[in-house]
């Protein structure tokens, strides 16, 4: 059963998966951009808005004092001797506090100045009015009294002065109606900039959710379902590698998993026909025996012997296959029991060459040996259980013969056994599975007996050793197995 693969919106489909750190990373280096930019235009906005109003309410202030100058002399012109700045038009004990007074009204006006060109106004101003205060002084000093103007005949530098302080009036005016209509235009543009700001976030976190949806949310029930489904016995239950590329790390784990576990499956019932088949043929062989050792009627002396051998090599055979499938289920359970102890790997490499020697007259067995000991910890019969494997494969696996040569070479921190075969080798294809447990080349399984546990227990019980089993070959070549170890200390 296929599992099908979630639809995702042409919108959301990557060319190459990405990380989801890149995808999470770059949505954060967005919104944070954009909060940053909106805060700064809000910033820029609040500080202008805020000279804005600085500036609108030195202008109202400007415009009082103007008007009150101009109240002052007006009030001034129609009667003599009133205060000037005071706004209550109380007598003035004299012309110099009236001056004094006007020129404060002044003074207080230029700290309000917001423009060139309102300074330039003020100047103006000052001139007229100190203009008129010296008309006014000039007639005081002479001791003549102001002559009553005629109806209709107004004091020109009265008037000069009046035209200046209208003219301070009119531009505060103008600045003060520019400020308000720049305060509006901020307020409606930070509004605008506060609603496209919450908008985009909500369109953000919009977009944000759904991706993590289509690209987060569904892959991982997907990884969930499969992996459910693979529990309850669904052997065929596979995870689409969609969305990030973590989470496609994972689905590919996963279905590598899941093959991995269906060929060793697979490779455990193959197993299971290979050990079957075995077992029946010894079987059948000791059932011939039982037959032939009729107690009614024995065979000559000769026939006797020939077929207790041929048990005892039956019983033989099966005493390994037991072996075998002891072991590995030790080494699976974590079991397996090292009686470690110091010893010469030049002697187990003899003693093992010594015992296969005899077994194969067809195969020269040639032994290389250092000079000095090669000392290492190890159990011993079970690393004379490795060599035997190595041995016995090295002589199976070459069918016409040859020489099989063994080598022993200690290094500074460790000690290596090379057996060396010049057999039929192996296929590529089969190299990246020899060590897996019910493992048999595919090329010789129908022609040389076996379990496809011998390599497998072998490289365990090298690595429970702190050592190696590593392998070297060529089809139609030969094979090289290496057993490195460490030395004794």
């Amino acid at each position: 059963m296929e599992w099908p693969t979630p639809r995702i919106p042409s919108w959301l489909r990557l060319p190459r998966p990405v990380r989801l750190s890149a995808l999470l990373g770059a949505a954060t280096l967005l919104l944070t951009t954009v909060a940053i930019v909106v805060a700064g235009a809000l910033m820029v906005a609040s500080t202008t808005m805020q000279q804005a109003t600085r500036i609108l309410g030195d202008t109202i202030e400007s415009v009082r004092l103007v008007e009150r100058l101009e109240v002052d002399l007006l009030l001034d012109a129609q009667q003599s001797g009133r205060t000037v700045g005071s706004g209550r038009g109380e007598l003035a004990p004299s012309l110099a506090a009236w001056e004094q007074g006007l020129r404060r009204g002044l003074t207080a006006a230029r700290h309000h100045v917001s423009s060139p060109e309102e300074g330039r106004i003020l100047e103006d101003a000052e001139q007229r009015v100190e203009e008129y205060l010296s008309r006014r002084l000039s007639t005081d000093a002479g001791a003549l009294a102001p002559a009553p103007s005629a109806p209709g005949a107004p004091d020109p530098s009265l008037d000069a002065a009046f035209r200046a302080l209208d003219r301070l009036v009119e531009i505060n005016l103008d600045q003060a109606r520019a400020s308000e209509a720049l305060v509006a235009h901020l307020t409606r543009r930070t509004s605008g900039i506060g609603l496209a700001a919450t908008v985009f976030f909500l369109a953000g976190a919009s977009t944000v959710l759904l991706s993590a949806r289509w690209l987060i949310h569904r892959p991982i029930v997907a990884i969930q379902e499969a992996i459910g489904r693979y529990g309850t016995g669904d052997r065929a239950a596979r995870v689409p590698l969609t969305g990030p590329r973590e989470l496609g790390e994972i689905a590919l784990a996963f279905n590598e998993m899941a093959e991995s576990l269906e060929r060793q499956r697979e490779a455990q019932f193959a197993f299971l026909g290979g050990v079957a088949h075995d077992l029946r043929n010894p079987l059948s062989a000791l059932r011939l025996s039982m037959h032939v050792l009729d107690p009614g009627d024995l065979p000559p002396a000769s026939q006797i012997r020939r077929t207790m051998a041929v048990v005892r090599r039956q019983l033989d055979r099966l005493e390994r296959m037991v072996g075998d499938l002891l072991d590995a289920s030790q080494i699976e359970a974590c079991k397996l029991d090292l009686r470690v102890e110091e010893r010469d790997l030049s002697e187990l490499a003899r003693e093992a060459v010594e015992l296969y020697r005899p077994v194969s007259p067809e195969h020269t067995i040639a032994l290389s040996l250092p000079e000095a000991p090669a000392l290492v910890r190890c159990d011993a019969t079970r690393i004379e259980q490795v060599l035997n494997n190595l041995l016995s494969n090295a002589l199976k696996y070459s069918p016409a013969g040859g020489q099989v040569d063994v080598e022993v070479r200690a290094g500074s921190d460790g000690v290596e056994i090379a057996i060396r075969d010049q057999g039929v080798g192996i296929e590529p294809a089969d190299m990246a599975h020899l060590f897996e447990p019910f493992r048999r080349l595919k090329s010789t399984s129908g022609s040389i007996p076996g379990t496809g546990l011998g390599l497998a227990v072998a490289k365990r019980i090298v690595e429970a050793h702190g050592g190696r089993l590593l392998v070297e070959s060529r089809p139609g070549s030969g094979s090289v197995f290496r057993v490195e170890l460490p030395r004794a200390s």
